[in-house]
């Protein structure tokens, strides 16, 4: 130990002038965990030395706005927007009518806590949040990342003038002009038609305080993704299958016709003139399109159901036609109900929630009839839900620390006494909870007979409700304090017939 310690105090004293002991090459950082600012990454933060030149920084920018462009095309198939539709709901479950998005304080200061509650009431109005909350989950969701223009008052005293969720695409962080912007690119695109605009894009820059962004921690080659990344091939396997189903259907649910074709002794030039016209006399053409769905017939239908007339020549055989009866398997559809479920595995979904799932749906959300996949699921929501009340738990922080509400120091000292979360728990989260406490109370209902004889009340406490001390003592400091307020007097009454 002595020897450890010897070395310890020379590794502390080699004289160096920096404030830690040693330093990472920054481009071998993959998260900065100490940082609790937003992490900038990619194309959205131009302060990476890879990027040396500006076609460099561009065709990412590009590459990241194709890669949203081609999610949010994948939210508009059916099967992916159901999914998607499932997960938001999740999001934001909520069985009444609450606020939501609430917070909570826990702070023995009165007038911080009202003051704090009423910029929180502030910037959820500004939000419009009970009737913004779905499509600002959607759109976080689909695109990977939320980004919101919080632009203040000129009297900075009034705090956050507005809130706006915009486009990620072709948008960035300019670390020489430490500005946020869209990209030339973009503002070209907009106004390649009128010059006036062009000239006026530069204005339309932002400081660094006025963006607020957040991500689901998902990176690949500098680019930010999203959660539907990984449905893609899926999503593609299926709309390309669900694309062949109707034209194979209706080209193989009519039984087939073999026209035998009598052309006698004719010249071979002739013989191939009347099967041509007998080709095009009876043909069934059909043509289907893959955007709307639509079947077109180009032959009118009595030729399809009138009976034929043929010319017989004397001694010859003549023309016949023979049915083939319709084959194949029209019924089957397991291709496409094994891509469906792949595709809600893909997207996180349990597979009893995909409609060509054989499971019956639990309304009852009992703990002993829930899967592993819906446990998954519901932690999966639990940290999508984070990101959305860090986004909003970042402005207020802006809110009040512009306001003087709060120094940014004393933010940082009281952040963990605040927070931010949305309403109400998914229903099973919740019987889950009540189940669980339901049984530590029958424990505690069981071992009660022995506090103080072989167990002391602090062990049971601890054993069986899994408080910490400090959790002990703050329950007792409250208890206390509860029975001498008249508004709980009669939950503290001792009952009478006992004695």
């Amino acid at each position: 130990m002595m020897n450890l310690m010897e070395s310890v105090k020379g590794f502390l004293n080699r004289g160096d002038n920096e404030d830690v002991t040693s330093k990472i090459d920054p481009d071998n950082v993959i998260n900065d965990l100490t940082n609790d600012q937003t992490q900038y990454v990619g194309s959205f933060f131009d302060d990476n030395e890879s990027l040396l030149t500006y076609s460099d920084r561009e065709t990412l920018l590009k590459s990241q706005s194709n890669k949203i462009e081609r999610y949010r095309k994948l939210a508009m198939e059916p099967d992916v927007s159901d999914a998607i539709d499932s997960i938001v709901n999740e999001i934001i479950f909520s069985i009444d009518d609450k606020q939501p998005i609430q917070m909570t304080i826990n702070e023995e200061n009165d007038a911080l806590k009202t003051a704090l509650d009423k910029s929180f009431s502030k910037i959820t109005k500004l939000m419009n949040v009970r009737r913004n909350i779905y499509s600002i989950v959607k759109s976080g969701y689909v695109d990977g990342q939320l980004v919101f223009h919080t632009p203040y008052h000129k009297n900075l005293k009034k705090g956050i003038h507005s809130i706006s969720l915009i486009d990620p695409c072709l948008f960035m962080y300019d670390g020489e002009d430490q500005k946020f912007k869209y990209s030339e690119s973009k503002d070209y695109e907009k106004t390649t038609f009128n010059k006036a605009k062009v000239e006026n894009a530069e204005k339309y820059v932002y400081d660094f305080e006025e963006i607020v962004r957040e991500d689901f921690g998902l990176y690949n080659n500098n680019m930010v993704l999203g959660y539907l990344e990984y449905a893609i091939k899926s999503a593609n396997v299926l709309q390309t299958l669900e694309d062949l189903l109707v034209p194979m259907r209706f080209s193989r649910s009519v039984s087939r016709r073999v026209f035998n074709v009598d052309i006698g002794d004719v010249a071979s030039k002739r013989g191939a003139e009347v099967m041509k016209e007998y080709q095009n006399k009876f043909k069934y053409k059909k043509a289907y399109n893959n955007d709307t769905g639509e079947i077109s017939n180009q032959q009118h239908i009595t030729s399809m159901v009138e009976d034929y007339w043929f010319a017989n020549r004397s001694g010859g055989k003549g023309t016949t036609v023979d049915t083939l009866d319709e084959t194949g398997n029209l019924g089957e559809l397991d291709d496409i109900i094994y891509y469906s479920k792949k595709l809600y595995r893909a997207m996180k979904l349990p597979s009893s929630r995909s409609p060509y799932s054989d499971e019956i749906s639990q309304f009852d959300y009992d703990a002993s009839q829930t899967t592993q996949e819906d446990v998954e699921f519901y932690m999966l929501v639990s940290r999508l839900r984070i990101v959305y009340t860090s986004a909003i738990k970042e402005i207020l922080k802006r809110e009040v620390i512009s306001t003087g509400i709060m120094s940014e120091e004393e933010w940082d000292e009281k952040e963990e006494l605040i927070e931010i979360r949305f309403a109400n728990e998914n229903a099973f989260i919740e019987n889950m909870k009540t189940n669980q406490f339901m049984a530590k109370l029958d424990v505690f209902s069981t071992v009660q007979e022995y506090q103080g004889k072989l167990f002391s009340v602090r062990r049971i406490l601890k054993d069986v409700f899994r408080f910490t001390d400090k959790e002990i003592e703050d329950e007792f400091k409250e208890i206390a304090k509860e029975e001498k307020d008249p508004l709980f007097a009669n939950f503290y009454k001792e009952d009478e017939d006992e004695f």
